[in-house]
């Protein structure tokens, strides 16, 4: 063939060579527009919330209305609630486990949520709402939250104590209690039930046992001896925690031994509610939330959104405001601010050891004191 017949061929070949890539291009970039998976992905869209997740709680009507309400406002979710006692909570979950009859628990005691997470009744959730909060009010694991630390003091019938000559004032030590002019005039809540006695045992296990240098058996008994001594002044113990406020609050009794939110209720609707924080101190807990095993799906997904929504300021503030003290010390609890006292926490409260002697103390307590709780 001559060169020059075979270089016009080479040519012609090239040309068509650059047309058909050429074409080939254009034919892929029209199917990109048109397919869908050429285009860029959309944003996930969040999971669907479920209308109704149910839980079981431990403080006071008031202040669960104000929990519903903002859940409502926030999420479209109804919160629905049972009120039990802590030690209530905790019977009701071993009854029911593996298979929980809730979704969540919120504001329990430290103990229950201690128990939730040994035995593989919570779930861990890694909520970025509260990272990097201290372990007084995390899990360290994510397994629960807490609203609140709270704490219980002394209260006083302002009316009954005024008639007796005296002010709530004069009780300066825990000591005080134990005259016997008060025989039959003091309710507290009994630790078969209440979550908030158990915090005042271990509290006076604390003052009197190992804040006086004592270790092991011989701090217990000196815990128990100031208990066993106080059993004799009491009328009678209730099933829960708050109940002393209202007792006292309505002058059935002089004297009570209940929790903070539970007093800053009643003082707020106008009951002569007066309390004091002896010098020894007032004991402390935590108030856990946790979402059960059992909770899966939506209402799963809807819960961890619950607890994301705890861990905000403006939830904080909705505590504070009802006399709790949240994680967020922006937010303080009005029931100190009110009263223009600083809590006054009996040191060296080790929580590690209350949750893990929780059965064996209260187990004692029944063999010691032994009396029905009754409202």
């Amino acid at each position: 063939m001559p060169k020059s017949l075979e270089n016009k061929k080479g040519g012609e070949i090239n040309i068509m060579k650059t047309k058909l890539i050429g074409l080939a291009l254009v034919a892929v970039l029209v199917m990109c527009f048109a397919l869908p998976m050429c285009a860029p992905a959309p944003p996930a869209e969040e999971e669907e919330l479920a209308a109704t997740i149910s839980c079981v709680q431990a403080w006071t009507p008031e202040y669960i209305e104000q929990v519903i309400a903002h859940i409502d406002e926030k999420l479209g979710v109804e919160y629905t609630q049972l009120y039990m006692s802590c030690g209530e909570i905790g019977a009701k979950l071993k009854a029911e486990a593996p298979y929980f009859t809730i979704d969540m628990v919120f504001g329990a005691c430290g103990p229950q949520a201690y128990e939730a997470k040994k035995e593989g009744w919570a779930i861990q959730y890694d909520s970025p709402t509260w990272r990097g909060v201290g372990s007084e009010f995390k899990d360290p694991d994510n397994y629960w939250w807490s609203i609140a630390d709270w704490v219980f003091v002394l209260v006083g019938n302002e009316d009954l104590l005024a008639q007796a000559g005296l002010s709530i004032d004069d009780f300066k030590s825990w000591d005080d209690v134990l005259d016997s002019r008060w025989k039959g005039q003091i309710v507290m809540p009994s630790p078969y039930t209440s979550g908030t006695a158990y915090l005042m045992m271990y509290t006076f296990m604390t003052i009197y046992g190992f804040n006086k240098g004592l270790t092991g058996s011989e701090a217990e008994e000196a815990g128990w001896e100031y208990l066993e001594a106080l059993d004799k002044n009491i009328a009678f113990y209730t099933r829960s925690g708050a109940a002393p406020a209202d007792l006292v609050g309505t002058g059935e009794f002089m004297l009570g031994m209940t929790y903070d939110q539970a007093i800053y209720a009643r003082i707020h609707e106008g009951y002569p509610i007066v309390w004091t924080m002896p010098e020894e101190g007032i004991g402390w807990d935590t108030s856990p939330c946790y979402i059960l095993s059992t909770t899966t799906g939506k209402k799963l997904y809807t819960c961890q959104k619950i607890i994301d929504l705890f861990g905000t300021l403006e939830f904080s503030q909705i505590s504070a405001a009802a006399g709790l003290q949240p994680k967020d010390p922006e937010a303080l609890s009005a029931f100190f601010a009110e009263a223009g006292k600083v809590p006054n926490l009996v040191p060296n409260i080790d929580l590690d050891w209350t949750i893990e002697n929780r059965d064996r103390l209260c187990e004692e307590w029944a063999e010691r004191i032994g009396r029905v709780p009754t409202e």
